[in-house]
């Protein structure tokens, strides 16, 4: 779908008021997008950003559903859907979503680093150290980002 010029210019709004971290002034930008604009796709990804940045995790959980169910090729918006389905519903449903996710991008080291916190979370550690051991291979970048993370507190108990 082409959009329209008026849906452009209130994307380019709305994007505006984010960066300014003006949630409300974008929400209010995106609202002025009627008819069928309002369920495209770069609407959908944008109101996906408004409502993470509010902290509105039922619809952001809501939206990021609907984009991965559009574009499951995207691991960032199953990385978003599951982030906000956890603040949301619970890190069980959030897990759940990640390993769905895992299928299709199983060389996104984002995903096993996340499924290592929640698993570590959840207790299940074995698991965690797993998840986490991929995700350094993948991405050396998270083995310093491992040593800080709160969600892998209880690794870090058990390691002494």
């Amino acid at each position: 779908m082409t959009l329209s010029t008026h849906t452009r210019r209130q994307l380019s709004y709305a994007e505006g008021y984010l960066a300014l971290g003006l949630h409300d002034e974008a929400a209010e930008a995106l609202d002025e997008i009627t008819g069928e604009e309002r369920d495209a796709t770069p609407v959908l990804v944008m109101l996906l950003g408004v409502h993470n940045e509010r902290g509105d995790w039922a619809r952001a959980a809501e939206t990021g559903a609907v984009l991965c169910e559009r574009e499951p090729r995207v691991a960032g918006f199953w990385i978003q859907w599951a982030y906000a389905t956890r603040r949301h519903a619970s890190i069980e449903h959030a897990r759940t979503i990640l390993l769905r996710g895992l299928g299709m991008h199983p060389r996104e080291a984002i995903f096993h680093f996340n499924l290592a916190c929640y698993e570590a979370q959840l207790g299940h550690l074995d698991d965690a150290r797993s998840f986490l051991e991929t995700a350094c291979h993948l991405d050396a970048t998270f083995t310093d980002l491992a040593r800080s993370d709160a969600d892998l507190e209880p690794l870090h108990k058990e390691l002494g």
